[in-house]
């Protein structure tokens, strides 16, 4: 039945939260995990350093965003080969992707892709003008994908405390 589970992360504790439940279903199912953590990518960059005011007399924006999506890609590497490794322990087949883009598109468009049965990913569980002003990945998500997704509630006083305790 969940054959291919897509487990979103960001990298906080918070977004954690979901593995109990990824594993719980991959042994369940014999499931094969893909963690996926979206990396910055360069035309976001570019335009959000445009956006803050730091542009040459045209309005172009003069910075080399190489070191600062490599430091974030190479960030994300070794955040997901870590938490691949807890779960291999496990027994678990995991594998890991960090596509550049915005984590909503890339989620649904990689859940698409390789075929998934379930995302699995937290959600702060804002909503009204919370989720206007913030935006919702696990809305977009929920949305737009190509499958079922489970959605792992986290409460802003739980996801405060796991921040705290990471710090």
């Amino acid at each position: 039945m969940y054959e291919h589970l897509l487990v979103a992360l960001d990298g906080s504790p918070h977004a954690e939260k979901v593995l109990d439940h990824a594993e719980a279903l991959a042994i369940a199912f014999r499931s094969t995990i893909t963690l996926l953590r979206a990396t910055v990518a360069a035309e976001q960059l570019l335009a959000e350093t445009a956006s803050s005011g730091g542009t040459l007399g045209d309005g172009a924006a003069f910075i080399d965003p190489t070191p600062i999506l490599d430091a974030d890609r190479d960030a994300a590497v070794e955040y997901l080969n870590g938490v691949a490794a807890r779960l291999r322990q496990h027994n678990l087949t995991v594998n890991t992707e960090h596509p550049e883009g915005p984590a909503a598109d890339e989620i649904v468009k990689r859940a698409t892709e390789l075929g998934i049965s379930l995302i699995l990913m937290t959600t702060h569980g804002r909503g009204g003008l919370g989720r206007v002003v913030f935006g919702s990945t696990a809305d977009s998500v929920l949305r737009h994908a190509p499958c079922p997704v489970l959605l792992v509630r986290v409460s802003e006083e739980e996801s405060r405390k796991a921040d705290e305790a990471a710090s």
